[in-house]
């Protein structure tokens, strides 16, 4: 399991690597899932597909992932289900938090071998959002090749028996209504369906 972790975690870093670094320090957690009380409006970003990546031929459980880029930033939707295809809805499964928790522990570890010079961790919260519950975390990253901060925002559920999950990226600060930002592409994704994109290229290979 460990080693899925591990390979899931290059996926990840791989993916940050084409804009700023990233990385953790402590958790708070909060108790009861949380949802905007009126629609927000619309944001007016637009996101633009720009290629998709199998993990899965490294090794069977790690999925697929998509990228999305916009002039504020970027998300890489990641679909996976290290080697189960029966997790829970939302967050219900009694392996979900050890799994999220991972994916923070192994960012951490990555910062003290040096590839992030410093990062902060927002806290941990449930939200809402199209039907789902998500696990949702934000960090503040500074990456130590070039020094520049960036934003990041995971978001965490599990949909369909697999994992799904957002990792939204903005240069720092990140845009005063990310939250708009986040629930709006979210929103859309899910609908239109998260596993094959409109326009999804051939899975390259990673």
């Amino acid at each position: 399991m460990k080693m899925l972790f591990a390979l899931l975690l290059a996926g990840l870093l791989s993916a940050c690597a084409t804009a700023p670094g990233s990385a953790p320090a402590t958790t708070t957690q909060s108790a009861q899932p949380t949802e905007a009380a009126t629609p927000p409006q619309p944001t007016g970003v637009q996101w633009r597909y720009i290629n998709s990546r199998s993990y899965d031929a490294l090794n069977a459980g790690l999925g697929n992932s998509h990228r999305y880029e916009s002039g504020i930033g970027w998300i890489d939707v990641y679909v996976y289900d290290m080697k189960r295809t029966n997790w829970l809805p939302g967050v219900a499964d009694p392996q979900f938090d050890e799994h999220f928790k991972s994916t923070i522990a192994e960012v951490q570890r990555a910062t003290a071998q040096g590839m992030y010079a410093s990062a902060k961790i927002g806290p941990t919260r449930d939200v809402q959002i199209e039907g789902l519950t998500f696990r949702t975390i934000s960090f503040r990253l500074v990456h130590a090749r070039d020094n520049k901060a960036y934003d990041s925002y995971t978001y965490l559920t599990a949909r369909n028996g697999r994992l799904l999950k957002y990792r939204m990226s903005f240069n720092a600060p990140a845009p005063a209504n990310v939250d708009a930002i986040a629930r709006e592409f979210i929103e859309r994704n899910v609908r239109t369906g998260p596993d094959t994109p409109v326009g999804t290229r051939n899975l390259r290979s990673t």
